[in-house]
């Protein structure tokens, strides 16, 4: 009897997580991180010659894992270590080698151009592989950006006529749908596109990304295909533009775009792309609208494209249920877990008085490695936070570091942001033009004594719902530019507004009273590093003295997998009722 063979690969990636020397200098390295992080550098024991390359050949190695189970965890760990060691001996030319050749693996061209621009593949054979996946992967409306593997391999199937993916926060779900329609309108297509989003803040940012895509906007000499090809981008039923004959890319909340198909119900929609689709899942007022939507669209000839995109989740076909013709092929949907950016997470534990950094890679159960001591001082969120910012008053402002500071609720965001900003006051204001003309127009369009007004010229902001649309998407611009650097939010930060953030000080685990659920919590980290910007964050669980959260709790939800999702329509009967209801509606 013929013994089955096992590929030498196959048994090194199958067990390069137990390795212990492996495991040794991995936890070494986060430390030696993480003390660098708070300026305690003398306390942390440098690697030797040989210990630098060792981690970086077993970063090279992680990155090219064929592990059918763990490939893409391995990717994501050998990018962590790359980062990590850049960050430590940032000056060593070998440690920027070993950077370029583990994103060159994964094929993760951004990190390349971030972390070693000049990178050359070692032998013939691998500069003509790399070449070929070059062309491969340069998106046809975009010719020079390129796709991940993995957004190419979701872009493929946008042509079919219902497609479903999930992939984390950071892989540009939307980046992906907003390409294939530009490419769709480049080529002459004379088509509907719908773009449902799941709030109204987020209709202004992705109409103002379509129509820069589209050349658009103002003072550009790129070519406008808008008006080259007849196409307006429209945000609500009742604008006056539907009245007349253009092609349409609509952005809309379920509700908007509803409205808009019981008024004209002769209204084509040739591409229905449904962003966060998780929201199907949840109960929540908004998902009897998705599914009206859908059922009304099912009914249109020829049919309708239906594109669902959502975040983490291990199941994305359960969106397909909804389509009547769907059959049950696995080209139809794709989950993603290969992340671009790493994140790494510390917990601030001020109820014990210490500082740890997070090792999910220790197969031994102790995954929290202490770096720092507490208990001594009345130390709390706005010490680190002034850590951050003394620095970046000192720097340009496309250097600075940006931080996001989560609470759970409006009153508690509100307060912690004037009382960061009254700790700093001594510091003066930033003399930013940009930022005094915020303030002036905060003044007139909300309150004169508002202290949003007064705060942004200490370059920090708040972002909440109630604020006008026009006021939030001024902060929004100034964060990403750099000029404001601290920003205090709420649950709108879950909602998908790309806001490029270094540092996510998390203080609390719920939204408003109800504890966040593991995919809004894996949503709110992956806030944090953002490919178009960075290549890693930090996340900071800060559990402080009078709070009821602990590092446990936040360990917990970190180590509790996503669940396999179902439609709420077959879990909420209140769901079921009122889309019981919506459907009486009439044309």
């Amino acid at each position: 009897m013929s013994e089955s063979k096992i590929k030498l690969g196959d048994a090194i990636f199958a067990s390069i997580e137990s390795n212990k020397y492996l495991g040794e200098l991995y936890a070494r390295l986060l430390k030696s991180y993480g003390l660098k992080i708070y300026n305690l550098n003398q306390n942390y024991q440098s690697f030797t010659a040989k210990e630098k390359i060792d981690i970086l050949r077993f970063a090279d190695l992680l990155s090219k894992s064929n592990d059918p189970n763990n490939s893409d965890r391995h990717k994501i760990w050998a990018q962590e270590i790359v980062i990590l060691m850049g960050e430590l001996y940032g000056d060593d030319p070998v440690v920027k080698i070993y950077a370029g050749n583990v994103y060159s693996s994964v094929g993760n061209h951004k990190g390349i151009e971030h972390i070693n621009p000049s990178h050359l593949e070692v032998s013939i054979l691998e500069q003509i592989f790399a070449e070929y996946r070059s062309d491969y992967l340069t998106i046809p409306a975009e010719p020079g950006e390129k796709f991940f593997g993995e957004q190419k391999m979701a872009y493929d199937h946008l042509v079919d006529n219902f497609f479903s993916y999930s992939a984390p926060t950071s892989m540009g779900k939307s980046f992906i749908m907003r390409m294939f329609i530009k490419g769709e309108i480049m080529r002459g297509a004379m088509k509907n596109y719908a773009l449902i989003v799941p709030t109204k803040a987020l209709i202004n940012e992705v109409r103002a990304k379509i129509i820069t895509d589209l050349g658009g906007e103002k003072n550009t000499e790129r070519v406008n295909y808008l008006k080259k090809h007849d196409y307006v981008v429209v945000t609500a039923a009742s604008d006056i533009a539907l009245e007349e004959n253009h092609n349409f890319i609509l952005v809309m909340t379920p509700e908007r775009l509803l409205y808009l198909l019981i008024a004209r119900h002769d209204m084509r929609i040739d591409y229905l792309f449904i962003d966060e689709a998780h929201k199907l899942s949840g109960k929540n007022s908004r998902a009897p609208f998705y599914y009206k939507v859908v059922d009304m669209l099912l009914q249109q000839k020829p049919r309708t494209h239906f594109v669902f995109a959502s975040p983490n989740i291990p199941n994305p076909r359960v969106y397909l249920r909804m389509m009547t013709q769907a059959e049950a092929d696995d080209d139809s949907a794709l989950a993603i877990s290969y992340s671009p950016v790493v994140q790494i997470k510390f917990f601030v534990d001020l109820q014990n008085g210490k500082i740890d950094v997070y090792n999910e890679h220790d197969i031994s159960g102790h995954q929290r490695i202490q770096i720092a001591n507490v208990s001594n001082g009345n130390i709390g969120l706005y010490d680190f936070l002034k850590v951050i910012e003394s620095k970046n008053r000192e720097l340009p402002k496309e250097q600075r570091k940006q931080s996001i500071i989560y609470y759970n609720g409006r009153d508690k965001t509100v307060k912690a942001a004037c009382r960061f900003a009254d700790a700093i006051e001594s510091w003066g204001v930033r003399n930013d033009p940009l930022l005094d003309t915020l303030s002036k127009d905060i003044q007139q369009e909300v309150h004169d004594e508002y202290y949003l007004a007064k705060m942004v010229r200490q370059g920090i902001a708040y972002h909440i719902g109630y604020l006008p649309a026009s006021i939030r998407a001024r902060i929004e611009e100034l964060f990403q530019a750099g000029n404001i650097t601290v920003m205090f939010c709420t649950s709108t930060l879950l909602e998908g507004v790309n806001l490029p953030a270094d540092n996510l000080f998390i203080m609390d685990n719920k939204i408003a009273l109800s504890e966040m659920n593991p995919v809004d919590f894996q949503n709110l980290i992956g806030r944090v590093g953002r490919i178009s910007f960075n290549l890693y964050g930090n996340v900071f669980f800060v559990s402080e003295k009078n709070s009821k959260v602990s590092s446990d709790d936040y360990v917990q939800m970190l180590q509790q997998d996503i669940p396999e999702q179902t439609l709420s329509i077959s879990t909420d009967p209140k769901v079921l009722k009122r889309v019981e209801k919506s459907m009486s509606l009439r044309y």
